[in-house]
């Protein structure tokens, strides 16, 4: 169902903002925007810093090893027809290693540090690939959805604004306009109020805020389960 296309990169999106901020309070590191994480390590070597700059290089190392996992847990040869079972293994395996995550932090919070970036980090990397596979909004590249969301923004308005057709065939031939691009807009405020709401939580609670990620990932998964039986049910009758 389309609903869920649209509701579950939403809840992606606020685990992805959770899992930074929390992480970027804890250990001064980001896991899921690698954009800002690279500078990050940039700045850490420039000034000679090396415990910043060995968490990012962490960091962004862990990301690159989830990614490989995600893909190749979505893009195994055959995944093509039952590509939503293969997503949910991999939001699984992201969900357990936020879980791990979790345990780790308040079982070993002084010590936690690379361990637990390493963990963090390796989640948003598989949450990564699985978006790429389902090919909707990323939820982890917020300055893309920034900028596709003004740029699109900006041609719906000009396409509104040329698109006055004279007559009754040029009106029936002309294209038209592009479609409003919310979601990309909606994506970022999700993404910041996110990020703050979990920060905050964080703050108060400590650790006990990657609880918000986790339930948003768990609840991807409960949308996402009903779509592997409909497609078998749809392969069924066309098979007949």
């Amino acid at each position: 169902m389309r609903w869920r296309s649209e509701i579950s990169p939403l809840l992606l999106t606020l685990a992805a903002a959770g899992v930074d901020a929390i992480v970027i309070l804890g250990f001064n590191v980001l896991t899921a925007a690698q954009t800002g994480n690279t500078v990050l390590l940039a700045v850490a070597v420039a000034r000679g810093d090396a415990e910043t700059g060995s968490s990012a290089a962490v960091s962004v190392a862990a990301f690159v090893a989830g990614a490989i996992v995600g893909e190749l847990l979505c893009g195994r040869p055959g995944s093509g027809r039952r590509r939503a079972p293969v997503i949910l293994h991999a939001l699984l395996i992201e969900m357990l290693l936020l879980i791990a995550l979790l345990l780790l932090w308040l079982l070993t919070e002084p010590a936690a540090g690379r361990s637990a970036i390493a963990l963090a980090a390796s989640a948003m990397g598989i949450q990564s690939a699985a978006v790429l596979r389902l090919q909707g909004p990323s939820t982890t590249y917020i300055t893309g959805m920034l900028a596709t969301f003004t740029t699109g923004y900006v041609r719906w308005i000009r396409a509104g604004q040329v698109r006055r057709p004279r007559s009754r065939s040029a009106e029936s031939n002309a294209q038209p306009p592009d479609r409003l691009p919310w979601r990309n807009g909606l994506i970022w405020v999700v993404y910041l109020s996110g990020a703050i709401a979990c920060g905050i939580l964080f703050l108060r609670s400590g650790v006990l805020a990657l609880l918000v990620p986790i339930a948003a990932i768990c609840a991807v998964i409960a949308i996402e389960l009903p779509a592997p039986a409909a497609e078998t049910g749809d392969g069924a009758r066309n098979h007949r």
